[in-house]
């Protein structure tokens, strides 16, 4: 079975957004008490000198795995099964599964997988120590599990 060491959840912050309101819509993909830490929040220009913020949460350990099995739990069937068929192209070299949220989405309280201005969240596992085993493999097999078997799309909101 796959292990997540770490989880790191950021989003960028445009001068017309609401800082507070973009943390709140980070944290609707995982709940409050697996925080370790406040958010990291760091400042930016953007290309035409314009303000940007980058604010970043991370999981490390038991809460990262926590978090990674909650959240293939309430994305939508449509989504997890995307995310499967896809699973290949959204992990790097180094093992890591890349993700986007729609932003937007996730004010209302509804994860939804998107490219555009989302929230993006990094994943991290331990690496198996049997070279015959694939990762990519072990989580579709994971995400496999959490997937509504009965085969009606799961609209899932975040409590």
């Amino acid at each position: 079975m796959v292990q997540v060491v770490s989880a790191r959840i950021s989003a960028i912050v445009h001068a017309t957004e609401n800082l507070e309101k973009v943390i709140y819509a980070m944290r609707q993909a995982c709940p409050q008490e697996l925080f370790q830490s406040k958010p990291d929040r760091r400042g930016l220009k953007g290309h035409y000198g314009n303000e940007i913020s980058t604010v970043t949460l991370s999981l490390r350990g038991r809460p990262a795995g926590l978090f990674f099995s909650n959240l293939s739990r309430i994305l939508p069937s449509g989504d997890r099964e995307t995310l499967l068929n896809d699973l290949d192209t959204r992990l790097d070299e180094e093992g890591r599964l890349h993700l986007r949220l729609d932003k937007e989405e996730c004010f209302r309280g509804a994860l939804r997988l998107k490219d555009q201005d989302p929230i993006k969240i990094l994943v991290s596992f331990r690496k198996s120590s049997d070279p015959g085993l694939r990762l990519a493999e072990d989580i579709r097999q994971f995400l496999d599990i959490s997937l509504d078997h009965n085969g009606s799309p799961s609209d899932a909101k975040v409590r």
